[in-house]
């Protein structure tokens, strides 16, 4: 299995786009790992419910490099 980690922070726009090209991929054993940086748009709303093998983790607002660890 393969693990995708994307840090996020009030990207709702747009990460519905990464998301599709994660699922797009040949390659199917994998989980995306999104971690939402204290986002206050609607990106908890735009990526729950999308596919099991993603996993949405929120944390306040610490910066990327915090969302990457």
């Amino acid at each position: 299995m393969i693990s995708i980690i994307l840090p996020t922070f009030n990207r709702a726009d747009v990460i519905g786009r990464a998301i599709k090209s994660v699922q797009a991929q040949t390659f199917t054993d994998w989980e995306l790992i999104i971690v939402d940086d204290g986002s206050t748009d609607d990106t908890a709303m735009v990526v729950r419910d999308l596919d099991p093998r993603i996993r949405y983790i929120y944390q306040d607002n610490k910066g990327v490099s915090s969302a990457r660890n």
